[in-house]
Parts: structure tokens; C-alpha cells; sequence
């Protein structure tokens, strides 16, 4: 093993002599992204860089980076791979974010050398990795994978430089070094891994000194030049700015307030001189009718004087009530800013988130004039229902049965509802989908000719029918595709469906769609199977 020196002064030359190699890695790693870059590393032990220095890895070479679930130590376990050979494992903390948000991990994530470095202690050499992603999730940007442009003075500045910490895109980093070279001296830069500040995590970092070798005095020059340019605050500032704005509305509301409290004392004194004129006016009368008439007409004129004088007070009363009320609207306007502008500050410092019986409803039973023949009916359909049940009626012989056996004419089954029916043959339920088909042809086939709304003509099936899909099922292209059905050169989509089962199974969950026909005076079937598809069911 070569001397520790000797080490750190060939680490020293490798960071000094790499920007060509870091250019060129730079550039090939913005042609494999879009702009979504999660920055990671690996770190080892100054005992252990010469070994790896060895190797020769340089800047701009391709990573491999695999999930190994089988990892003794760590079942979230990132191994790295260089030109097929291990070089590490990523930190334990990464590796389970990454294992967590981004799945393509188990098959092979494709990283790109993008620094080779030691600490500021030179204790340990880090080989920096930057990984593009395809997309980035909400705690993959909390990391700094973002387009947006972000920036904070760093609190581990002092009198000998000003850091600043920056998530932005690589483009908006450099041009942003080349804004502050202007005036400034950029002594470094690089990536950051640095704790969050603020609740963000900023990737980047870079040191400004002036030409004395000191921090920039004037904090402020620099923000307005970034701000300038980029349009963006520093998190501080938007901060302490929007803590001015909450106490400058903290102020309206008192004053408001102070106002409102003003104007409901001159409506109490108002409200007292018209209740005080109301009972002088009448004190006054009844001395006018005791003294006779002479004394009338003086009284009658003072009433006069009296109602002009309760006219402007009951006047001016309208007035502070209507101002009044205007106070009352401002000071809710304000208390909800207020609000809103406080949920807002704690997110940043956070960060810095009766129905028809169906059974009444059979031909029948409405046919039967006394109790013996509804007696025999209902011997009939408890015979068909049984029946049904211990045939064990497929869907097909259900949907034959009843359109063209016991109700010709009431139903016209689609070619799509007779095929999704075969679709289905295992289906158990037999006698219940017979029951809601019977149903469909008399029940509420005799509603509809009737004149009755869907829902009305539904509240036959006990629950089993909806008018309508959900508004995601509705919004979704694919789930209208599939319910829209064509006959007669008419396209119908069929949202009304009847009901049977909830579980994700074919031999106990069933769907009935169908649509009215005013012309043709028949319900139309186009599917009778398996429940189509729905965003939510988890269906593909």
C-alpha cells in the first residue's frame, strides 16, 4: 500500500485534473435523461481508495446498480457494479429509497461516474454517482430530482465564504456559476451532501469569496442578482417575506376588528336614541290629547319633528348595520387569508404534502283476481325459482329461458351479451340471475312503458340495480369502450347494469348491462358475464 501522502496527494490530482472527464460525463448524462437526476455515492475507507484507484475507474463510466434482496446484512441492499466487477454498496438509507421507489432496480439502473473525491477531512474517498430516471416520484424529489429551481444561503457559511445550496437541473447549476463569476470568486462547487435545510434537500452546493478572500458582506447584492436572473427568492426570504405578509394581516385583523367593535357602540347609541325618541314621541301625545285640541295640533307638529328625527335616526341604523356587516365580511375575508397564509408558512418551514316489491310487481299476481289463483302463482314462480336452482341454469340457458321462452318479445339479446354469457359457464348463481331477467322483462319492462324514470323502474331489482357507473368509470376511455354497444345501426352505451356478487370471481360475480329501447318497446341486453373493466377494481 502506498504512503497515506502520497495517496491524498494522487486523490488531490485526480479532482484537479478531472473536468475534462467530467465534462464529458456531464454530457452523457443528459442524453440519457430528461432532466430527472438522482445524485448518490459510494464512499471507502483512505485505507482502501488505492485499491480502488487501481482500477481505473474514471469519470464517465457506466454503473450498474442491482437490488440484491438476498443480502444477509441488508434486504434492501444496492450492489454496484464496474465493467461486471463489485465495487460497493450504495448508503443504506438510499439504497432503501431506491429499492422503494424505483423498480427497475431489480433488473439492472444504469449510473454514470460523474466525480471522484475526498472529504474535507481527507479521511475517506467518495466516487460520486448520478443516476437518470425516467420519472421521479414525491419522495424521490424531496431528494432534489426536480426540473424546478430551488436556492438557500447555507447556514454553515462564515466570514471565510458564503455558501449557497441550489436543486436545480446540471444546465441551471452552471449557468448559475457563470452569473456569479461576474462579480464573485465561485472557490467551489460541486455536489452537496449536506443535512436538509429548511425540510429540502439541496443537490448542489458552491462557495462564493471576494477578492480579499472573504464572504461577500452584502448578502443581499447576491440575492438580487440570482433573483434577477432567475426569477426565485432564496428560502429564507420567501420565508420572512411571507411571515411580513401574515403579520401585516394579523395587523388588518385587529384593526378590523377595533373597527367593528366602533361601529357596533354608535349602533347601541343608535339603537338607544331611537328607542329614547319612541318613548319621548309618546309621552308627548299623551300629554297632547289631555291638554285638547289646541294642544293637538302642537303635538301633532312636534310629532312630525319627532318621525323626521326617527326617519334619519332608523336611517342612520340601516347605515351601521349595512357597515357593519361590511366590517363583519372584511374581518372573515382576512381571518381566512389569514389562515390560508399560515398553513402555507408551517408547509414551508416544514419542508424548508321505497321501493316496488318485486315479487308484487309479477304479470301474475297482478292478474290474479282472488287468493286461490295468487296462491297458484306463487306456487308457479317458487316452482321456476327452484327449478332454476337445482337445474343449475347456465347464464346462455337463463338468458334463452327467459327471452324467448317465458317473455318473447320483451328482451333483445345482443350477439356481445349471448357471447359474454358462454364466457362465463361456470357461473353458480343460476337462479338468481333467472330471477333479476324475469324481473327485467315484467317488472321493469312494464315500469318503463309506464312512463317511469330509471331509477324508479330499478327500485324492482331490492338493490341489485344501478342507474349509473361511478364518475371515474364513466371518465375512463377503456370503460366506456367496453360498455358501448351497437344494434339496429344505433351505438347505445350501456351505464345501467344489474348487480350479482362482489368478489373477484367468475363462478359468483356477474354483470347484467342493458339499455331501454322507446322505440322498439324492449329492454336491450348487451352484456351478460363478468364484470368489465373499472379503474378501481384492479382489472386489467
Amino acid at each position: 500500500m502506498p504512503p497515506k501522502g502520497n495517496l491524498l496527494r494522487n486523490l488531490q490530482q485526480l479532482e484537479q485534473g478531472s473536468s475534462a472527464e467530467r465534462r464529458a460525463a456531464q454530457l452523457k448524462r443528459q442524453s440519457q435523461s430528461s432532466g430527472e437526476i438522482l445524485q448518490t455515492f459510494l464512499a471507502y475507507r483512505l485505507a482502501d481508495a488505492a485499491s480502488k484507484m487501481a482500477l481505473g475507474i474514471a469519470i464517465g463510466d457506466s454503473l450498474l446498480l442491482k437490488h440484491e434482496p438476498t443480502n444477509e446484512y441488508d434486504p434492501n441492499a444496492v450492489n454496484v457494479f464496474w465493467k461486471e466487477q463489485e465495487i460497493g454498496f450504495l448508503p443504506r438509507d438510499m439504497a432503501a429509497l431506491i429499492v422503494a421507489e424505483v423498480p427497475e432496480v431489480a433488473s439492472g439502473l444504469e449510473g454514470v461516474v460523474t466525480g471522484l473525491s475526498t472529504t474535507s477531512l481527507r479521511d475517506a474517498f467518495r466516487l460520486q454517482i448520478s443516476i437518470p430516471l425516467p420519472r421521479a416520484s414525491h419522495r424521490l424529489r424531496e431528494l432534489g430530482v426536480s426540473s424546478t429551481f430551488a436556492w438557500d444561503f447555507d447556514r454553515t457559511s462564515g466570514n471565510d465564504k458564503l455558501r449557497l445550496v441550489v436543486s436545480c437541473t446540471e444546465t441551471a447549476f452552471r449557468e448559475l456559476q457563470e452569473l456569479l463569476r461576474v462579480s464573485y470568486d465561485v472557490s467551489k462547487c460541486g455536489y452537496s451532501y449536506y443535512p436538509s435545510q429548511q425540510g429540502r434537500h439541496y443537490p448542489w452546493y458552491l462557495s462564493l469569496t471576494e477578492e480579499g478572500g472573504q464572504a461577500p458582506e452584502d448578502r443581499s447584492e447576491v440575492e438580487r442578482r440570482i433573483r434577477s436572473h432567475f426569477g426565485v427568492p432564496s428560502e429564507s426570504t420567501r420565508v420572512r417575506e411571507r411571515e411580513e405578509r401574515l403579520k401585516q394581516l394579523e395587523q388588518k385583523q385587529e384593526e378590523v376588528s377595533r373597527r367593528l367593535e366602533t361601529s357596533r357602540a354608535e349602533q347601541r347609541r343608535l339603537e338607544r336614541e331611537v328607542e329614547q325618541s319612541r318613548n319621548a314621541l309618546q309621552r308627548r301625545a299623551a300629554k297632547a290629547e289631555a291638554r285638547g285640541m289646541e294642544a293637538l295640533e302642537l303635538a301633532e307638529s312636534m310629532e312630525s319633528e319627532l318621525l323626521e328625527k326617527l326617519s334619519l335616526s332608523q336611517q342612520e341604523l340601516e347605515l351601521a348595520l349595512a357597515v357593519n356587516h361590511t366590517l363583519e365580511e372584511q374581518l372573515e375575508q382576512a381571518s381566512n387569508e389569514l389562515e390560508t397564509l399560515q398553513l402555507e408558512l408551517d408547509y414551508l418551514q416544514s419542508q424548508g404534502s321505497s321501493a316496488p316489491d318485486p315479487e308484487s310487481s309479477l304479470p301474475w299476481r297482478q292478474a290474479a283476481g282472488d287468493d286461490g289463483e295468487q296462491e297458484q302463482a306463487e306456487r308457479l314462480w317458487n316452482g321456476l325459482r327452484s327449478m332454476a336452482r337445482r337445474q343449475r341454469l347456465k347464464p346462455r340457458d337463463c338468458l334463452d329461458l327467459v327471452s324467448q321462452e317465458l317473455c318473447p318479445g320483451s328482451l333483445l339479446v345482443l350477439d356481445s351479451a349471448w357471447r359474454s354469457a358462454d364466457a362465463v359457464s361456470g357461473f353458480e348463481l343460476g337462479d338468481q340471475l333467472f330471477e333479476q331477467l324475469w324481473l327485467l322483462a315484467t317488472a321493469f319492462r312494464e315500469q318503463k312503458l309506464k312512463g317511469a324514470p330509471d331509477r324508479l323502474a330499478g327500485q324492482v331489482f331490492a338493490g341489485r340495480y344501478a342507474a349509473r357507473e361511478s364518475n371515474t368509470i364513466e371518465e375512463n376511455p377503456r370503460a366506456r369502450r367496453e360498455r358501448t354497444f351497437t344494434y339496429n345501426g344505433r351505438t347505445v352505451v350501456m351505464w345501467q347494469h344489474l348487480k350479482i356478487g362482489v368478489k373477484d370471481s367468475v363462478n359468483h360475480t356477474l354483470r347484467v348491462h342493458f339499455h331501454w329501447d322507446d322505440d322498439l318497446q324492449q329492454v336491450v341486453i348487451g352484456h351478460c358475464g363478468q364484470h368489465l373493466h373499472s379503474p378501481n377494481h384492479g382489472k386489467t
